[in-house]
Parts: structure tokens; sequence; C-alpha cells
């Protein structure tokens, strides 16, 4: 396993914040490999803790699909490499422009009502990343649902974790978590007004500032 440099301990953030950051940072740069197994007493005598922020943390990086915890082989890292993720993106953008335009027709008003109360809840999370995915994908089950398309529901989930994956790295910055949160607004506004059509051109929008911030990240 790779070498990580210990905590400092002039860093007053909650240790289990710290040891996910860097945790995170060394997954981004490739210096913990996709496919490399983490061991929480390795990882906490090389960080200089104890386990339990270290099992926190490593918690936390499942919850953004950044690592997989299997019975048999533990916990392994996670990473798609990046031409896989160019290729799901492409795809995700007509896959869900076809949703949303489906969703602009179909949709109820008990589901926009829904809808409405996931962006409230979105709204106020931007250091909680794992709190903002989750919401985040609530609405997005909401639109989908919307579509009626059973055929679409089965796509999308078949491409659930790496989208789970995709979304950790994208979502990283508050910056980010805002404009995605702006542009959920706008998307729930053209399906509340039954504009198929611009429902369909702000999902494509969506996805691809979406792919250009996981880029800017992988970079």
């Amino acid at each position: 396993m790779s070498e990580l440099t210990p905590v400092e301990v002039t860093d007053l953030r909650p240790i289990r914040d710290i040891v996910h950051e860097k945790l995170r940072t060394a997954i981004m740069r490739g210096e913990l490999p996709s496919g490399e197994r983490l061991f929480d007493t390795q990882l906490a005598k090389q960080l200089g803790v104890s386990r339990t922020p270290v099992r926190e943390a490593l918690r936390m990086l499942e919850q953004e699909a950044l690592i997989v915890v299997t019975p048999r082989r533990g916990t392994i890292v996670y990473r798609l490499k990046q031409e896989d993720a160019i290729e799901i993106y492409n795809i995700r953008s007509v896959l869900e422009g076809l949703a949303l335009r489906l969703a602009a027709q179909n949709i109820t008003h008990q589901e926009i009502v829904q809808l409405r109360e996931k962006l409230e809840k979105m709204r106020p999370l931007p250091e909680n990343l794992a709190g903002y995915m989750a919401v985040h994908v609530e609405f997005n089950s909401i639109i989908i649902g919307a579509s009626r398309s059973p055929r679409i529901e089965q796509l999308v989930a078949s491409f659930a974790s790496q989208l789970r994956n995709l979304r950790g790295i994208s979502l990283t910055t508050p910056e980010r978590q805002l404009l995605a949160w702006k542009e959920h607004c706008a998307i729930a506004d053209a399906i509340e007004s039954r504009d198929a059509e611009l429902a369909e051109m702000l999902a494509r929008r969506h996805v691809e500032r979406a792919k250009e911030a996981y880029l800017m990240q992988r970079a």
C-alpha cells in the first residue's frame, strides 16, 4: 500500500474529516490506485491516528463510491478509467435527456411537489457531500420514475455504482454543488411548465457540465 504522510497536529478539524480528505486526495491523484486493498490498521499507523477515524473516513469514501467493501476481498479502491467515465457521461446525456423530455409530459402534481421538497433539502448541504449526493439521487429517481419508461429506469439502474463514483468526484467542491443545485432548479421549472424540449436541453447541459467538473478534478 502507498505511503501516506501523518495528519498535521495543527489542523483543528475533526480527525475523521482530515483522514477522509487525505485518502480522497490520494485516490484522486492515483497515489492509491484503483484495485488497491486498504487496511484500517496500516492506514491508522501511517497517518498517526487511531483506527476509529480511519473507519469513519472509509465509510464516507464508500458512500461516495470511491471504495467498495466486499466480503472476501475487503476494502478496495474503485476508480473508473477516464475513457470509461467519458463514455458513461455521453450515454447519460442521451438517456437523461430523453427521460427529462418524457417526465415533462408525464409527471404528476405530487411528483412535482416531491421534486421541490428534494431541492429544498439539497440547498443547505454544501459541506456534506454524502448527504448532498443522497438527496441528489432521490431527486433523479423521481424524474426517472416520472418518465414512465421501465427500460430507461433499468438502464439508469445499471449505471448506478458508476454514477455514484463520478458524482463523488464531480461534486467535490461547494461551488459545483451550488451550480448543480441551480441546474436542478431550472430543470424542475421546465418540467413543471411541461416544456419537454427545454427540459431535455437542460438535462444535457447539466450532464455536460458535470463531465467538465469531473475532468477538471481528474486533471
